[in-house]
């Protein structure tokens, strides 16, 4: 019985105490991390080539802003799940994201663990879900 290799997941964010708490939580549940402090660091590694399965990003980074980084990285990998972490409510700011691919801070492990879940559920699961009810 031959066992799948985990789901490599990019995490990005800039507080380094907060991506050290989420990569041990996404480790925790199974999943193997790359991590990089911010926006150019992530799309470096994804012009390398490197394999992600999933994007996971702060939204709010200096330099470059979560929807500006999934844009960016839709251009160097179409279809790549990208997930955005974020305390805004600013629905304004985040009306382009669906509810399926945002995690509201503080987020607890169920919800991040659901979520990676989806995003990575396969084909169809970028589709854009409203964030207007």
């Amino acid at each position: 019985m031959s066992h799948a290799s985990p789901a490599t997941i990019l995490l990005v964010d800039d507080d380094p105490a907060v991506r050290d708490v989420t990569a041990a939580i996404l480790e925790d549940l199974g999943y193997d991390v790359i991590e990089a402090d911010d926006g150019a660091a992530a799309l470096g590694l994804l012009s390398k080539g490197v394999r992600i399965d999933l994007l996971l990003a702060d939204f709010a980074m200096p330099g470059m802003t979560g929807g500006e980084r999934a844009a960016s990285v839709a251009e160097q990998r179409p279809g790549l799940p990208v997930l955005l972490v974020t305390g805004n409510a600013d629905e304004r700011a985040l009306a382009a994201v669906g509810e399926d691919r945002l995690v509201l801070k503080p987020f607890r492990t169920e919800e991040l663990a659901r979520k990676v879940r989806v995003a990575l559920s396969g084909p169809g699961s970028g589709q854009v879900v409203s964030l207007r009810r």
